[in-house]
């Protein structure tokens, strides 16, 4: 559990190292490539995410679709600091969780009914892995086209970064 919060962690240590050079002009105005979307939506999306997470720990019931939304943390990178901050605080403390709780997980995915499914906190912090990586590929395509870099392997999946190492592919 310590690598994935870990994992996680460092995910989040990205974002952080990318807003402090970013102005707030570059993360709130909408990007014409990914539908009007705009690098701080993309980025409070995933902290909203991280928040459904350790908002349900406390009751082993994780809902993903029962997000804050808040808009401040669209349009500031001062506010997206300061969730981050808070956030990986909490990571921290969910080290001395017991690995084998289970949670029950609700993400509505289009049916009327919500069922609840049961799952782990290990593979609910894989998925964060995964569902930022995802978004943070489309943060890194957004930066270029406004013509910002990114860090070497922002947006980049850990298992593709591992098998360029590998494999000495740059």
């Amino acid at each position: 559990m310590e690598d994935l919060i870990s994992a996680n962690t460092h995910l989040l240590n990205q974002a952080e190292r990318l807003l402090t050079v970013m102005a707030d002009h570059d993360y709130a105005d909408p990007v014409g490539i990914l539908f009007g979307s705009t690098l701080g939506q993309h980025l409070r999306h995933c902290l909203d995410h991280y928040s459904s997470f350790l908002n349900g720990l406390s009751g082993a019931s994780i809902d993903y679709d029962h997000r804050e939304r808040v808009e401040s943390l669209e349009c500031s990178t001062g506010c997206a600091l300061e969730e981050i901050g808070r956030l990986k605080a909490e990571l921290e403390k969910a080290k001395s969780l017991d690995v084998t709780t289970r949670v029950s997980v609700k993400m509505d995915c289009g049916g009327g009914d919500q069922e609840r499914h049961t799952s782990t906190l290990g593979r609910e912090l894989q998925f964060l892995v995964s569902h930022t990586v995802h978004h943070f590929a489309m943060i890194n395509g957004m930066c270029r086209e406004r013509g910002l870099s990114t860090e070497d392997g922002f947006g980049i999946a850990p298992s593709t970064l591992r098998h360029r190492q590998l494999a000495n592919i740059d």
